[in-house]
């Protein structure tokens, strides 16, 4: 089974993943957008400084960060799975030992995290951990890709 999307995606979905990329990291650290995109969400759990005793209820929110989090994840995932013009069993290969390097990586990055970031912090670091394993097998890919077609 073949699970990669079309070549004809991968331009655009390179393009948006990698001008979102920096503009949804900053608008997750500064805050400074919350008074953008602000729509009555519904939440499983009791959001912070409400009144209310229990979870499953409508708030207001800014929408901007979860945004940026969901065009930055599908727009990763279609860019580093898409057909090269030329796929064959060595391409497969390289994609593969990409996304093995990048998760051991991702993971080793957290298990320094765990040793030494502690509180709200560590949240941050999971949180761009989702972006990290995606933009690390990107790299990796492309780079590899490029010493692949240059030799």
């Amino acid at each position: 089974m073949n699970y990669l999307f079309n070549n004809k995606w991968k331009k655009l979905s390179g393009w948006i993943f990698y001008l979102s990329l920096p503009l949804g990291i900053y608008a997750i650290i500064s805050g400074n957008f919350e008074d953008i995109f602000v729509i009555k969400v519904f939440s499983i759990f009791e959001p912070p400084l409400t009144n209310h005793d229990t979870g499953f209820v409508w708030f207001k929110n800014s929408f901007i960060d979860e945004s940026f989090t969901f065009v930055i994840i599908i727009t990763g995932i279609v860019n580093s799975f898409c057909k090269e013009k030329i796929e064959d069993e060595l391409i497969s290969k390289i994609r593969l030992e990409s996304l093995t390097l990048s998760l051991f990586i991702s993971y080793g990055l957290i298990i320094l995290s765990t040793l030494f970031i502690y509180g709200f912090e560590y949240l941050y670091v999971l949180e761009f951990n989702l972006f990290l394993i995606i933009l690390l097998f990107n790299l990796i890919f492309k780079y590899r890709l490029y010493k692949h077609y240059k030799s």
